[in-house]
């Protein structure tokens, strides 16, 4: 798995949440423009060459992989959900916390209500890392 180039703006998010989601979509196979335009208009107004334009950039970029079949040209993730978000979520830290998660993870519990299921799932997290911590040091 090659790394993409760049972080995601928020509507390319949206693009690439559509297509990790298209659960009725045969495995691997992705979605044409049509498909992932048709699936944001559910949820807000969006012209349909913006979201061409926005999925060619993807693309070029190294984020969709671009299928010629057949039936269409299809647009496939090329990057693991699980992945992406790290990567998303390590620039984030980077780019407005020094790099330092501790940060970030204090400004978040700083800024919100955080429910007593949410600070068990929180400490729960914060376990399961000292433990692959300890592990990786054996």
């Amino acid at each position: 798995m090659s790394t993409p180039q760049g972080t995601l703006t928020p509507a390319q998010f949206e693009i690439i949440q559509v297509i990790w989601d298209a659960a009725d979509a045969p495995a691997g196979s992705g979605l044409t423009v049509a498909e992932i335009w048709e699936r944001l208009q559910k949820q807000r107004a969006l012209g349909r060459t913006t979201v061409l334009n926005q999925v060619n950039r993807l693309a070029s970029r190294g984020w969709l992989l671009r299928q010629d079949r057949t039936d269409g040209v299809r647009f496939a993730a090329a990057v693991p959900r699980d992945h992406a978000l790290a990567s998303l979520a390590r620039a984030f830290t980077e780019d407005y916390f020094a790099g330092s998660a501790g940060s970030l993870f204090q400004s978040l519990l700083g800024s919100a209500d955080v429910s007593p299921d949410e600070l068990a799932a929180l400490r729960q997290i914060v376990q399961n890392a000292q433990k692959r911590k300890q592990d990786e040091g054996l």
